[in-house]
């Protein structure tokens, strides 16, 4: 499931370009191949280009190449051999990748050796960057075009990235969740210390995209914008306005392989996602309901207060906007100015109750709805979890993300009723998550790493044995080596027991950051008692354990 960038010739599309797809790797040298290629450390699939010099590129390839692959770490001295495919690109030209089903070290460094049968070998050492995540930073306009900082920290050298937008109501598919991938001019990107900055230029690069594609004001909503920046090691050095892959082949020139030509590198794709304020969004092209306000979610309510929360960005100004349980003339009117930052809480005291059948409301000035939460039961206190989030079962179902909760005005809610916890989270080789029931009254349970996709799907969890469940990956559950969040819904309950709530609920979510190969994170020891840490051994449906020294 883990994503693989497959590139016919460069070794990554983003630093090249005026590039032919015709390239003559230097005939007549006594060099044996030209390697073309990267080692992902954030991906179980490697890919490498091997191209033997005597030939053009384009001209015809032989069915099987003589030629062995192999990859050495440094250090722990393992050894992989790699397999050969042959290609055809969409030129109709053939070439030889060798892929390998192996995660490289990220920090170490890596060995390539690809040997002819007359004992002629090309070789190349790659340092492989260490794995880190991305930050977006506060947005900024300049000439009105709204731009968000990307932030990687600790990382060799970024080089550029991909900007997605994730969407709904593309006319081809209205109903579905689908992935448009926005082309950028170049970004800005320097570096700040051990720190690399990109300026994604969000408002200008959607703008012009939509226009093109004609998607521009056609009613598309956008659920999420994604930025993944490249990072590479410190020897994927791009001269400024790129290059020419034609060059690249020609001795003393950008190569780094011995016995050999071309350049093999090592980099990842280091992914962020936020949503931009209603205004950024109506701005680009996107439907939105027109409120500046449009996104404030009503997040909890509690025995005399009412909260909200503010999941974009960017601050909105909340002054003249009325928080109620009934008519608007009954409710809390905002001071102007009720200035709400990005991502804080702002508590409404007044006459709110977490009632049955309790409605409260947050409305404009002029009485309009903008955001509501219904409380399905009388509790202590109703809301979101994790904060903001909504999102119905399909056929008019619960909202799996609102129920009983831990009253917390003014900071991040808790679930009230927890009957099974995210026990350990294993992006390796092979993929997991594993669930520990803490109730006797649990049901079923699944996972996903995407709101909307637990909402419409998510990976079941299933016995493993004893007291553990476990889910592995999927189109809806994708376990990132460089991070992400991991969301447990579980259906629970018994009617007969007046105190405990019944239905589906998200009683769990856990964000994690970059994770080494062959290690997980979890509970140690098991269950909400113990301690999350990093670094332990993967334990699939066992008692988690931690790391041995020299494992």
């Amino acid at each position: 499931m883990r994503r693989l960038l497959f590139l016919s010739l460069a070794v990554a599309a983003v630093p090249f370009t005026g590039c032919s797809d015709a390239v003559d790797p230097t005939v007549g040298t006594s060099q044996v191949f030209s390697l073309y290629g990267y080692l992902d450390p954030a991906s179980d699939h490697q890919a490498i280009r091997v191209v033997p010099i005597g030939a053009t590129i384009d001209a015809a390839d032989p069915d099987v190449l003589d030629a062995v692959v192999t990859s050495t770490e440094a250090g722990s001295g393992e050894t992989v051999t790699w397999r050969d495919s042959l290609v055809t690109y969409r030129d109709g030209t053939r070439g030889h990748v060798f892929v390998a089903d192996y995660t490289p070290t990220p920090g170490g460094r890596v060995t390539v050796d690809v040997a002819a049968s007359d004992g002629r070998t090309a070789t190349v050492e790659v340092d492989v960057p260490p794995l880190a995540r991305s930050e977006i930073g506060e947005p900024f306009n300049v000439d009105a075009r709204t731009n968000y900082p990307v932030t990687v920290r600790g990382v060799p050298r970024v080089i550029g990235g991909t900007l997605r937008l994730f969407v709904t109501g593309l006319p081809s598919a209205p109903a579905d969740t689908s992935t448009l991938v926005v082309p950028v001019d170049g970004y800005d990107i320097r570096q700040e210390g051990t720190d690399w900055v990109v300026v994604v230029p969000f408002l200008l690069a959607v703008q012009d995209y939509l226009q093109s594609v004609n998607l521009y004001g056609v009613g598309l909503t956008l659920l999420e914008a994604e930025f993944a920046p490249f990072v590479t090691n410190a020897a994927w050095d791009v001269p400024p306005g790129g290059f020419d892959l034609n060059a690249i082949i020609e001795p003393g020139s950008f190569t780094n392989v011995a016995g050999g030509f071309g350049f093999v590198g090592a980099g990842y794709e280091a992914p962020v996602r936020w949503l931009p304020s209603p205004s950024t969004q109506a701005r680009a092209g996107f439907a939105t309901p027109g409120d500046p306000a449009s996104l404030v979610a009503v997040n909890e309510v509690g025995n005399s207060f009412a909260e909200l929360y503010n999941p974009t960005l960017e601050p909105i100004n909340l002054g003249g906007y009325i928080v109620t349980a009934g008519a608007p003339e009954d409710g809390i009117r905002l001071p102007n100015p009720t200035l709400l930052a990005s991502g804080a809480f702002l508590v409404v005291d007044g006459p709110f109750e977490a009632t049955e059948a309790a409605t409260v409301s947050l409305l404009s000035s002029s009485g309009r709805l903008v955001s509501r939460i219904f409380v399905e039961e009388g509790v202590e206190a109703w809301g979101s979890y994790p904060d903001g989030l909504s999102f119905p079962l399909p056929q008019n179902g619960p909202d799996i993300f609102r129920g009983p909760v831990v009253p917390t005005p003014g900071g991040p809610n808790r679930p009230a009723f927890v009957p099974g916890v995210i026990n350990e989270i294993s992006p390796g080789d092979q993929p997991f998550v594993e669930v520990l029931p803490t109730y006797d009254l649990f049901g079923s349970a699944r996972l996903a790493t995407s709101p909307r996709d637990l909402a419409f799907g998510g990976a079941n969890a299933t016995g493993a044995g004893g007291d553990f469940l476990v889910a592995t990956e999927n189109d809806a559950l994708v376990l990132d080596p460089t991070g992400g969040t991991v969301y447990l819904l579980v259906q629970y309950g018994n009617p007969k027991l007046a105190d405990v709530p019944t239905g589906y609920r998200v009683v769990d979510a856990r964000t994690y950051g970059p994770q080494a190969p062959g290690r997980s994170l979890g509970y140690l020891p098991d269950g909400p008692d113990g301690a999350w840490t990093e670094g332990l051994l993967p334990t699939r449906g066992a008692p988690n354990a931690a790391a041995r020294f020299g494992l």
